[in-house]
């Protein structure tokens, strides 16, 4: 049975490879339009963003894989 640090894991790595993407996605784009130090905390504030978001994702899609769909 897949427990809940396996989705935890799961979430934070590839929450892990998103974050960076994220941050260069956002700073290219916030350089692009703002000052050069507005950017870059928006930029990081959007990496963090998107690591909880899929760090989240996945531990909510663990328990309802787990509980829900795979009866105990």
């Amino acid at each position: 049975m897949l427990g809940f640090w396996f989705f935890f894991c799961m979430g934070a790595l590839f929450g892990g490879l998103a974050s960076p993407m994220a941050y260069i996605t956002f700073y290219r784009e916030y350089i692009h339009h703002m000052q050069h130090d507005k950017a870059r905390n928006l930029a990081l504030q959007g990496a963090l963003v998107a690591f909880l978001f899929i760090l989240g994702l996945a531990v909510v899609s663990g328990y309802v894989i787990t509980h829900a769909i795979i009866p105990h």
